[in-house]
């Protein structure tokens, strides 16, 4: 179609003849961002929740409000439980139903994170 009204009719022939080249697929490059997988927004109060749990592990709720700059309870508790859910932070502690302050630490998936946002690795 496009070499006929340039080249002629035996040179368009020519070009329908030709075998159709191979189609390589580009490789993926294979992701090591951690981020990719969170179902969450990481806003600036996440990421200094995710610090302060990797400054101090073992900080009960209380403790990582104080050092995130979260003073209301209720929303540090809330933060905390939806990164727990997330598998970005652990209780390592007895908990609630034992009358004992929660204990928190970054997983594995938290001290990629923590590491990918510019914080340090123990």
């Amino acid at each position: 179609m496009i070499v006929l009204p340039y080249l002629g009719q035996a040179a368009a022939r020519q070009e329908l003849q030709r075998p159709v080249p191979q189609r390589h697929a580009p490789q993926r490059a294979t992701s090591t961002d951690p981020l990719r997988d969170v179902d969450m927004r990481l806003t600036y109060r996440t990421v200094r929740v995710l610090m302060a749990v990797a400054e101090h592990p073992g900080a009960s709720n209380r403790e990582v409000g104080v050092a995130s700059g979260m003073n209301d309870q209720g929303q540090i508790s809330k933060l905390l439980s939806r990164l727990h859910r997330l598998g970005l932070i652990a209780n390592d502690g007895v908990g609630p139903a034992k009358g004992a302050p929660n204990a928190w630490t970054l997983t594995p998936k938290g001290q990629a994170i923590h590491a990918t946002i510019g914080g340090r690795t123990n």
